[in-house]
């Protein structure tokens, strides 16, 4: 789940107002802040760097620089670093500006504060689609960073990326990309973007690692999943996540694209159930029997469940109330005195507006 948290550090007076006022515009726009003044040492750096979403440092880039250095890791999990002097005159992103979002808050303190954003990123320069910005905004998620760097730099050569969508596309395509109506269609092109559900179904896996018929095709995939679950008393979280995992497997899905785990309500302490959420960072959620036997289309019915639950079901009503009515891309498989569904939620991206609600929602 992403870190919302936005940290805001000052060295100077004027620098103090100038927090103050951006503290409460983000507050404003439903950002959750914490403000830090004339911070002594380092330690406070390492003790944020996990929580925090966003660093903004009002003061010289210099500092910033020394005191991030030794809590770099990754792109991906890195927060957004932005640098701004004290009078507001200039906003600079310093840390993951595109995956981080660091342009972004540059480009909104620029809006609302009147700040000249200094993006450097060679896309934004240039004014060409980032593909790890739209995945961004559009809530997606990829794991072959090496490629979309490859895709960022044939755009900036001017070449054309073939980009195939399997969900609604809302707006037009960027002129650097080329329409796909199917995703064979893909393999005319040296590097492609499929956007697609089952990043793993087969054939896929082979040609975003190994570019097989002389093609590399990019695969981004929305965290849409919602995993219907019951279980036995008792049942140790390491057990459930080996089968939960073997069933997305089996499905072409990884876990990340999991965003909630749901079950009826007497299953809301079940310690199992508990332990799995907190690892992956993601929401428990139980539902009564009365809002669960609202839903009917379920593939079929078990006397025994009925019995104890209530309902003949649990497992695929839940994954459908998590999903909001979503498409159920597993039917209720049991194994060892664990049940499990699996259900998308309706998804679809766009290039020039919001596309879908929640805690990932964005816009481009």
């Amino acid at each position: 789940m992403k870190k919302s948290l936005t940290l805001i550090v000052c060295y100077t007076d004027r620098g103090k107002e100038k927090m103050q006022a951006i503290e409460e515009i983000l507050t404003r726009r439903g950002r959750d802040t914490v403000c830090l003044e004339r911070p002594s040492g380092k330690d406070w750096v390492s003790h944020y760097w996990d929580k925090a979403g966003e660093i903004l440092f009002i003061g010289a880039a210099g500092i910033a620089v020394r005191l991030i250095a030794p809590c770099l890791q990754d792109k991906m999990k890195d927060p957004a670093v932005v640098v701004m002097d004290e009078k507001g005159t200039f906003a600079i992103p310093i840390l993951s500006g595109h995956v981080g979002g660091a342009n972004e808050l540059a480009l909104l303190l620029a809006e609302e504060m009147g700040s000249l954003p200094v993006l450097t990123t060679a896309t934004d320069v240039q004014g060409k689609f980032a593909v790890d910005m739209f995945a961004k905004k559009q809530s997606l998620l990829f794991s072959n960073r090496m490629l979309a760097k490859k895709i960022s730099a044939a755009i900036l050569r001017g070449e054309k990326i073939g980009f195939y969508a399997e969900c609604p596309v809302e707006g037009e395509l960027p002129e650097e990309l080329e329409s796909c109506p199917r995703e064979e269609m893909l393999k005319e092109f040296p590097l492609g973007i499929a956007v697609v559900q089952s990043p793993d179904g087969e054939g896929r896996k082979d040609l975003e690692t190994s570019g097989s018929s002389g093609a590399k095709i990019l695969y981004l995939y929305p965290a849409n999943l919602t995993l219907g679950a019951g279980c036995k008393k008792g049942k140790p979280a390491k057990e459930l996540e080996d089968f939960f995992c073997r069933s997305l497997k089996s499905l072409g899905l990884r876990k990340e694209q999991v965003e909630k785990i749901g079950s009826i309500d007497r299953k809301a302490e079940e310690e199992g159930f508990l332990e799995l959420a907190d690892q992956w960072n993601i929401p428990f959620e139980t539902w009564p029997e009365e809002v669960l036997k609202q839903i009917e289309n379920v593939s079929r019915e078990s006397g025994f469940v009925r019995q104890v639950t209530g309902i003949g079901n649990v497992c695929e009503r839940a994954a459908i109330q998590g999903s909001k009515n979503g498409r159920l891309l597993l039917e209720k498989t049991a194994e060892n005195g664990m049940t499990l569904a699996v259900a998308a939620k309706d998804w679809s991206v766009a290039f020039d507006e919001i596309i879908c609600s929640g805690h990932r929602a964005g816009k481009l």
